[in-house]
């Protein structure tokens, strides 16, 4: 009876042992489903949030009307006013991003003027060392800066960083600063202007972008030029033609 006694008592341990070993995977298995619904929770709150959250009014294209109201608000001998000048022009006909004029040296304005091509340093977004190459139109833009870029040229040196502040020519401009000054002046221009377009920096890539496909009609080689890894942010870009603007290509065809 002592021999069934201690038998039994073995038993109940290993019973408790194995309980114990139970409930704890039974813990673990609560904390993995707690985990998932959390995340699960936390996937719906952010989507919702996105869904509700108050949009931006979609901003409108660059235009050569719009490009010239700037440079006319923005004359003057200051060189804050030059330097706002030559940014809305290498803006205007590149469509770079604003912060990809920060790395940007003299001597890269030289080849612009020069060659009518500059090189941009995209290695965070995009291929680095990108060529943008000016237009018909981007050329003459660059032809009625000349006095800007003759007298930058006067007052730096070749490998000094185009945009400075006025008592710093050796340090690079912040992008806090340079897009304050532009889209400032931006702001003025569209308060002024009867249809109060929506404009900001990023306005000059959209205009540059829609130009360049209603030109061209081929999405891979607008990709290319702008500079984006993938084609979908191009299409992004691209807006449907009117049915004044397809009747007027038919009409060019030849065929």
């Amino acid at each position: 009876m002592q021999k069934g006694f201690i038998g039994l008592a073995l038993r109940n341990e290993e019973l408790l042992k194995s309980n114990d070993q139970l409930k704890q995977q039974l813990d673990e298995v609560l904390k993995e489903l707690n985990a998932t619904k959390e995340e699960r929770e936390e996937k719906a709150a952010r989507k919702e949030a996105r869904a509700n959250r108050k949009r931006l009014p979609k901003r409108d294209p660059m235009t050569g009307e719009i490009y010239r109201e700037l440079i006319r608000t923005t004359e003057g001998p200051t060189y804050i006013k030059l330097r706002t000048r030559i940014a809305l022009c290498i803006l205007s006909v590149t469509g770079i991003r604003i912060n990809e004029l920060l790395p940007l040296k003299v001597s890269q304005l030289e080849t612009l003027f020069k060659e009518n091509w500059i090189a941009i340093d995209r290695s965070k977004r995009g291929p680095s060392n990108h060529k943008a190459f000016l237009t018909k139109e981007g050329k003459k833009i660059i032809q009625d800066r000349q006095k800007d870029f003759q007298l930058i040229f006067l007052i730096k040196e070749p490998d000094s960083y185009l945009f400075t502040a006025e008592a710093n020519h050796s340090k690079q401009l912040d992008r806090v600063a340079i897009t304050r000054d532009v889209n400032k002046v931006m702001r003025e221009v569209s308060n002024r202007l009867p249809t109060k377009p929506n404009i900001t920096s990023h306005s000059f890539r959209i205009g540059f972008i829609t130009k360049l496909w209603k030109d061209s009609k081929d999405i891979e080689f607008v990709k290319q030029t702008i500079g984006h890894r993938k084609l979908d942010t191009t299409s992004a870009y691209v807006n449907q033609l009117s049915d004044q603007e397809r009747q007027k290509r038919i009409n060019d065809l030849s065929i």
